[in-house]
């Protein structure tokens, strides 16, 4: 919270009238990875007893069906925010370590580099040349923001010779490279790999999950936990509006029934994403949309994440905007800009992520997000103009 709304203590900390035996019935929201991993630590707690304390897991489609199934799944010390990362990423090895992560969910060290290209001209099947776009979307690409932490970093000196190892890029191709990091701070895994991993043993050591969509949360009025936990009189209103109100239950529809069901709850975490003010209205949470694609190249690449500025020759009069000089796409008389970032995995897989649009609103679901043809095609041109192993 911003200093208008500082609150000098936790509002809901009631951890002072705990018995150490006080039976907690804990309720996540959302299976993507900061659900299925709050599951997995909630179940390692070295006051959780599943004969005492329940935790149940609802997820509206899959275990990571939304962007924690689709993201690329890099992984960086240097990345943002700072307060956070330094843990993250040396839990992320520390869990690799314990469950066997380089075979399970393809965590390893990479480097990491940023290159500038022009893109060689290349004609697909039926005459049509790639990066031609059919003019049939108004598109305005939002950057990620993960390329800017990445220019913030101080560097070598750019150089225009590839490493040896980066032999499946066209050398002719690329106007600049250099390295951003090497294998000391930077790693990536399968993120839909690994999201799975992660909700497996949680379920082993007792935590149900339910699939079904969180329709409400239901509370009750308790004046003493008001009285309890008054905060400053700045604090936003929507705190002060439950004030007072426990949680008591959660309704969710199964997908499978469509029976409505309750579960008891006297604690709930929301990992919802862009679906937490459906529950919360007063998250701070918008709904940007992303395309990612993977693909299979001709024979295993060198283990890189690679961020880049694609340039190429475009016919196209309805060139798409951008709303800063960071964004996925620009324009200029016949050129096109498009950075994609594009991450080699085990296993022969190539992830290329796009960056982001709010072009369509927010489905009710994960699995009705409406996918762009168009946007994933110039993913696939973009990797083919640089990469001949990625030329479809």
């Amino acid at each position: 919270m911003g200093d208008n709304y500082r609150i000098s203590r936790p509002i809901y900390d009631t951890t002072e009238k705990l018995q150490p035996r006080e039976p907690r019935q804990i309720v996540i929201v959302g299976g993507g990875i900061i659900g299925c991993t709050t599951a997995y630590y909630l179940t390692r707690h070295p006051k959780y007893d599943p004969e005492i304390h329940k935790i149940t897991l609802v997820e509206g489609t899959r275990i990571a069906g939304a962007a924690s199934g689709k993201a690329g799944g890099f992984l960086a010390s240097w990345a943002y925010p700072s307060c956070i990362v330094p843990l993250s990423f040396s839990l992320h090895e520390q869990l690799a370590r314990d469950h066997g992560g380089e075979q399970r969910w393809g965590y390893r060290r990479v480097r990491c580099g940023q290159l500038t290209a022009t893109g060689r001209e290349l004609r697909r099947e039926g005459g049509g040349e790639v990066g031609q776009d059919k003019g049939r979307e108004d598109r305005t690409w939002i950057s990620l923001g993960k390329r800017e932490a990445a220019l913030k970093r101080s560097r070598e000196e750019i150089v225009t010779t590839l490493p040896e190892d980066m032999d499946w890029l066209v050398p002719e191709t690329v106007d600049t490279f250099e390295d951003i990091s090497d294998i000391d701070c930077m790693a990536q895994v399968q993120p839909y790999l690994f999201t799975n991993c992660m909700a497996k043993p949680a379920e082993e050591r007792g935590v149900r999950i339910v699939l079904g969509s969180v329709e409400d949360i239901n509370y009750k009025e308790d004046a003493h936990t008001a009285e309890d936990m008054a905060p400053p009189c700045r604090s936003p209103p929507a705190i002060r509006s439950f004030l007072g109100r426990v949680v008591t239950f959660v309704t969710y529809r199964d997908i499978t029934t469509s029976v409505t069901c309750m579960i008891p709850a006297s604690t709930i975490v929301l990992a919802t994403g862009p679906w937490t003010p459906n529950l919360f209205p007063w998250a701070p949470i918008s709904a940007l949309r992303a395309h990612s694609i993977t693909i299979k190249p001709r024979k295993p690449l060198s283990s890189y994440c690679v961020f880049t500025e694609i340039s190429f020759h475009s016919n196209n009069t309805n060139e798409t905007t951008s709303l800063d000089s960071s964004s996925s796409i620009s324009s200029s008389a016949r050129t096109r800009t498009i950075c994609p970032e594009i991450l080699t995995r085990p296993n022969n897989e190539v992830c290329v992520c796009g960056h982001g649009d709010y072009n369509v609103p927010l489905p009710p679901a994960a699995d009705e997000v409406e996918a762009s043809a168009q946007h994933c095609q110039e993913l696939i041109d973009a990797a083919a103009q640089i990469a001949g192993e990625l030329d479809w």
